[in-house]
């Protein structure tokens, strides 16, 4: 009998780990999806608005990339200037990544940012 126990173990171990393997790849789809964040840009003052509001973006982004594709959305030329605001309040730093402000201040799932091409708020 002892010996059935052992042979009885063994075999419910090894469903342990595939069980175990199928949470991990969830966990690992998860992150999958959690690499991308959802942010909403709203124009401020005469900032052309965008035909999409929309947008998921990779979390490993900075504010300085960001600031250059939306450049880049509106047609605007280099030498012009897209300042980007959080929270209707302040300017986050270009090296700042996109993932730590969603973190901070995203809400419902998601991160709103206005942005415009002249200063609005101090």
């Amino acid at each position: 009998m002892s010996s059935e126990n052992t042979l009885q173990t063994p075999a419910s171990g090894s469903n342990t780990p595939s069980t175990a393997d199928s949470k991990s790849s969830k966990t690992e789809e998860k992150k999958g999806a959690q690499e991308k964040i959802s942010i909403v840009l709203r124009n401020v003052g005469n900032a052309p608005i965008l035909q999409r509001q929309r947008y998921n973006v990779d979390r490993n982004k900075t504010v300085k990339w960001m600031s250059n594709w939306i450049k880049s959305k509106l047609s605007l030329a280099a030498s012009d200037q897209v300042i980007l605001y959080i929270a209707q309040h302040f300017a986050p730093p270009p090296d700042q990544h996109v993932g730590n402000l969603f973190d901070c201040f995203g809400t419902n799932d998601k991160l709103v940012v206005q942005y415009s091409t002249q200063p609005a708020w101090g």
